[in-house]
């Protein structure tokens, strides 16, 4: 019998102890767990979200550089066909009628002789047809001109043109580029000069002294590239340029160009510079993605982008005296 009443005992104590063991977690105990949990992950989906950012941020300023980079290289390599270049291309600029508001800074001007292209129907046209058959009087020596010159020149302007915020344009400012051809591709068959166009190397119209044609000028303008810092005033914008050049404008330190006087004006500060030696260009470019970018997060600087630099020494020979 004893035996039996310690059996009862130890089962007893064996379903005590395997009702205790399924017991589960107190209300406390789920609280703290969930709060625990919600506070780990919580803190990886932050790391996750500002990795994302990070990178996100990382590609807008690598791509803004990469456009920066293309439009400095474009500007150097145009600028390069440069027969003459402007030290003060806002006289050039207050004559034309194609800036869309007149709130544009010019930064270069120049002329450059553009080629006729062989695969242009009009130029076809043109080659096919003797000038002393089409033409006459002053079209027949602009006609033989023309074929012996195979090209005629171009005036170019590069400027930068503060966004508004109610354009499509997202940066600070933009690039923009404007070009007066003496003939347009449909034009050029007939000879029929593009309207305040003149050329400039006639008796009176130089390139030093040149003043537009009769005419309204064409709204030949295109966007370079976007997203261009603007100036700092708490930096220097004066004083910017090595000796002898000319910066141009001369308030800028974000986008803005040294032209050397050798082709425009004796150099007041260089007596080796005389017209007629070799022109240096260099041109200075900063882009920025804006401040405000949600990208960017709270990073107040993160948007401005190193300043870069290109130097180009302009190909044009007209003016140029041997051995300089």
């Amino acid at each position: 019998m004893a035996n039996k009443a310690d059996m009862n005992l130890m089962l007893a104590w064996l379903l005590r102890a395997k009702q205790t063991s399924r017991r589960g977690f107190t209300l406390i105990e789920l609280l703290v767990a969930i709060v625990v949990g919600s506070l780990i992950v919580g803190t990886m989906l932050y790391l996750v979200v500002e990795m994302l950012r990070i990178n996100r941020r990382e590609e807008i300023l690598t791509q803004t550089q990469q456009d920066m980079r293309r439009a400095i290289d474009y500007i150097t390599r145009d600028a390069g066909e440069a027969v003459y270049i402007y030290s003060t291309p806002a006289a050039v600029l207050g004559q034309l009628n194609g800036f869309p508001n007149g709130g544009e800074v010019p930064v270069l001007a120049f002329w450059r002789l553009d080629p006729l292209d062989p695969t242009n129907a009009g130029v076809r046209t043109f080659f096919n047809t003797a000038c002393s058959a089409a033409f006459s009087g002053v079209k027949l020596n602009e006609c033989n001109t023309l074929r012996l010159r195979q090209g005629y020149y171009t005036l170019v302007i590069y400027a930068q043109q503060q966004n508004t915020g109610n354009d499509i344009w997202g940066g600070r400012s933009r690039i923009v580029r404007y070009e007066l051809p003496k003939y347009t591709a449909t034009g050029l068959s007939s000879l029929t000069i593009t309207p305040g166009y003149a050329e400039p190397t006639g008796s009176t119209n130089t390139f030093a002294t040149w003043t537009k044609g009769t005419g309204t000028t064409p709204r030949n303008l295109s966007v370079l590239t976007d997203y261009v810092d603007n100036t700092d005033p708490n930096e220097a914008t004066t004083g910017l340029c090595p000796t002898g050049y000319l910066q141009t404008p001369a308030n800028a330190n974000n986008f803005y160009a040294c032209v050397r006087q050798g082709t425009t004006q004796v150099s007041t500060e260089d007596s080796s510079l005389t017209v007629g030696s070799n022109q240096t260009l260099i041109v200075f470019l900063r882009g920025n993605t804006a401040a405000d970018n949600p990208a960017l997060g709270a990073f107040s600087q993160a948007g401005r982008l190193p300043t870069l630099k290109s130097e180009v020494l302009i190909r044009g020979v007209i003016d140029k005296q041997p051995g300089l």
